[in-house]
């Protein structure tokens, strides 16, 4: 498949929580998907290689995106948008043969490059839609020090919500501001985001943060 259509308003309205590695990830599945039609390799090393991109980044866009099945990490609303488009090429190839032309088939406007998901209620989609309100992650984010472990924002910002941790933002923010002034983060030994939120290390306090052989990052 050489096209697929892209609406950037349900694509934003799906994407608006992956840093930009990840949306980038995301693309270029998609892309691959569309122009393969098949199921994406199991192995994420290969994919994350094919698509240049970190595994870090690669893995949680594929579980957030895609279904991983025996044969592949699959795509369902994708897989629909493949066999209309089949569909209307083989109509179009029969019709030529006859001298006609064959009833348009339109391809779904279901929201193409949304997650694949069942129908859900109103109740769900309501909730869907509280989950979506602004949480303090954002902040936590922004103050984090920049460095090749900072990734894996999406997950991140789960274990966040999931965590609650919106009601100690305060302490977690002051601690992380306090450890970028320490040598050990100055230093580049700071912890991955991911595995700072793992291990609650904000409960710590300082002293336990400057010593890095107590604790593993």
């Amino acid at each position: 498949m050489i096209w697929y259509k892209f609406h950037i308003g349900d694509y934003i309205s799906h994407t608006m929580h992956l840093d930009d590695a990840e949306d980038l990830a995301y693309r270029r599945l998609l892309d691959w998907y569309y122009m393969g039609e098949k199921p994406l390799p199991l192995d994420v090393t290969l994919v994350a290689r094919r698509i240049r991109l970190d595994e870090e980044v690669v893995q949680p866009v594929l579980d957030e995106f895609f279904d991983k099945t025996e044969s592949g990490y699959i795509n369902s609303r994708a897989d629909r948008e493949i066999a209309a488009y089949n569909l209307r090429v083989e109509l179009n190839r029969k019709s030529g043969k006859l001298g006609g032309r064959p009833k348009s088939i339109e391809v779904s406007k279901e929201e193409p490059l949304s997650p694949p998901k069942q129908n859900r209620t109103d109740t769900e989609q309501k909730k869907d839609i509280s989950s979506a309100k602004p949480t303090r992650f954002l902040e936590f984010w922004d103050i984090w020090p920049k460095s090749p472990r900072k990734v894996a924002k999406a997950t991140c910002e789960k274990k966040w919500k999931a965590g609650g941790l919106d009601k100690v933002a305060d302490q977690i923010i002051a601690h992380v501001t306090a450890m970028k002034g320490t040598k050990q983060w100055t230093d580049g030994f700071e912890p991955a985001p991911q595995t700072y939120i793992n291990q609650r290390r904000w409960e710590d306090g300082q002293d336990t943060a400057e010593n890095p052989f107590r604790r593993g990052v």
